[in-house]
């Protein structure tokens, strides 16, 4: 209740700055949501928002821009969009009479290509936009796709692997 009134308290004055330290730490899933679309409403009406969360998903849904902090240290700053587009994505396809081998794919934002029980997966830069081409190669060559799933890069994903070469937690030298 505590939290609940100090977060009343800051959003009540319609302020044109706002910081918010945390506001959904501990609180149940109803008032996290509602908490969402009062930040998003107030961003959206001009307010500027300082937010800093520990929750990836809170990060992706609510941030223009998202500093990335390792160790006190700023490591990077850009659109969660941006930083997401910087991972590869993994593309699906289940085909109707799965190749006997692996396809090769004349496309650039190909890494990789894998066949797995019948089923094709494609490692590239940008699912979303590869995945047509994918298709249509694929039809070229006479295969029927009946299935397709793109797994994106989560924002989730991008910080690991930017904060990857920290220590673990307990296990960084103490400081004077």
């Amino acid at each position: 209740m505590k939290r609940r009134f100090l977060l009343a308290r800051a959003l009540v004055t319609d302020p044109d700055l706002l910081i918010l330290d945390e506001p959904t730490a501990g609180v149940d899933v109803q008032l996290r949501r509602d908490l969402w679309e009062v930040i998003t409403r107030m961003n959206d009406e001009g307010t500027t928002i300082l937010l800093t969360t520990h929750y990836i998903e809170e990060a992706e849904r609510l941030c223009d821009r998202v500093a990335i902090l390792d160790s006190g240290q700023k490591v990077e700053v850009a659109s969660p969009d941006e930083l997401r587009g910087r991972g590869t994505d993994t593309v699906h396809l289940r085909l109707a009479d799965p190749p006997s081998s692996v396809p090769s794919f004349d496309l650039a934002a190909v890494e990789s290509v894998s066949l797995d029980d019948g089923r094709l997966t494609v490692r590239t830069r940008n699912g979303g936009e590869t995945a047509p081409a994918l298709i249509t190669a694929l039809e070229d060559a006479g295969h029927h796709v009946v299935d397709m799933d793109i797994v994106r890069t989560s924002l989730e994903d991008i910080f690991v692997e930017l904060t990857a070469g920290s220590a673990a937690v307990g296990d960084q030298e103490a400081r004077p």
